[in-house]
């Protein structure tokens, strides 16, 4: 069997629940030891992993038509959630065609098997352009204050030692004394690309790690950089960033991250909320740039599910323009939110609001609720009241 295995094989690969699905064989490693690097053809991407031939198995004849060829009307929307990006890319574009598929053949394999990030240990999920005369690399380590890499341990503990710097770089914007635990803060740092360049390049570097989709790793300087941070009284460990573009009045956001060990506890929406208030400040309508990542678009939707509802429950039944000035979500955006939700309607020409049943906005929220109790974990909101933020002059 194993001589049998090539890369471009489609086979069935074992997964850790213990049974196998359908999977393509992506690229093969002789050492440490044999081992063969495997996209699961229904999974995402960053579940991608390194297999022994032991896991693998041949695909039955019978099974050739793989289940991502298989459109039934759950998996198209699965899909569409999953990879926004095959459904938003300008198919005319021959230049912008050429590099998405440049860009995902160079970026197959993910090259770190593990980072120590501060505090964790990390399992990366995608490729990012680190030391690319190291083609493998077992584990890389970054400073969770400067943002500065190493290959060994004893480099990374002397270099810990020695880092003058306890929080980001840049302008402190926000804070909020949230006294959760050994969180006494949370804070958000506006680092300008221009000023802080090789900061922000390591910064979009560490990003790339958990984005498939992050192509812009080394050209900071047109990009403010908005890093959240935990604050314990000592230092302020980075949690998630969002990047925007200086001058961009089309996009209030270009990339968006929260790291792994901090999901699940609201810093997403923390940072999607940031980026709305600060284009309301600014005076403008705000949308994120494309495309999202799988998470982000999940992230987005919810925000402006919640957004709008609330709306909507405190003010009645609006118009789509009163929406977008109220929340600074596009009409756009609103629009296929509330399309969604089956709350608009197409009468006399023009789309209006058709809110049948309202129970349902306040049963969205009962939900909402119950989901985040399970969480057991304390959610960070976001209070604009503790923005210090003044929009730059045209």
């Amino acid at each position: 069997m194993e001589s049998d295995l090539k890369i471009g094989s489609r086979v069935l690969c074992k997964w850790t629940d213990g049974k196998y699905y359908p999977a393509e064989i992506i690229h093969e490693r002789p050492i440490p030891s044999h081992e063969f690097y495997i996209h699961y053809l229904t999974f995402n991407k960053r579940l991608d992993t390194w297999v022994a031939p032991d896991q693998i198995a041949p695909m039955p004849p019978e099974s050739e038509k793989t289940p991502e060829s298989i459109v039934t009307r759950y998996n198209k929307r699965k899909r569409e959630e999953l990879d926004p990006a095959e459904h938003n890319e300008d198919c005319t574009n021959p230049e912008l065609t050429q590099f998405e598929k440049d860009h995902e053949e160079n970026t197959k394999v993910r090259n770190v098997d593990r980072i120590v990030l501060g505090r964790y240990e990390i399992s990366p999920w995608y490729y990012s352009p680190y030391l690319s005369r190291y083609p493998q690399i077992p584990t890389l380590y970054i400073c969770e204050f400067c943002l500065k890499y190493m290959r060994h341990g004893s480099t990374y503990k002397e270099h810990i030692k020695k880092c003058t710097y306890k929080r980001p770089m840049g302008k402190m914007i926000y804070r909020d004394n949230v006294n959760i635990g050994k969180i006494k803060s949370v804070s958000v740092y506006e680092v300008m690309g221009n000023e802080h360049k090789l900061y922000c390049q390591n910064f979009c570097l560490l990003a790339k790690l958990f984005l498939d989709h992050k192509t812009l790793y080394y050209y900071v300087s047109p990009f403010k950089f908005y890093v959240l941070t935990e604050d314990s009284g000592k230092c302020s460990r980075v949690v998630g960033y969002f990047s925007k573009e200086i001058g961009n009045h089309e996009y209030n956001l270009a990339c968006i991250l929260v790291l792994p060990p901090y999901q699940q506890r609201g810093y997403g929406r923390f940072l999607i909320s940031l980026s709305y208030e600060l284009s309301k400040r600014e005076g403008k309508i705000g949308t994120p740039e494309r495309p999202l990542s799988d998470m982000g678009r999940v992230s987005y939707k919810s925000y402006w599910t919640d957004t709008i509802l609330e709306v909507i429950r405190d003010r009645g039944n609006l118009s789509i323009k009163e929406i977008t000035d109220i929340t600074g979500i596009s009409n756009h955006d609103a629009m296929e939110t509330l399309t969604s939700l089956n709350l608009v309607k197409y009468w006399k020409g023009q789309y209006i609001m058709n809110i049948a049943n309202p129970k349902m906005i306040e049963e969205h929220f009962k939900k909402k609720e119950q989901k985040k109790k399970k969480l057991k974990v304390c959610q960070i909101k976001f209070d604009p009241r503790k923005l210090n933020y003044t929009p730059p002059k045209s």
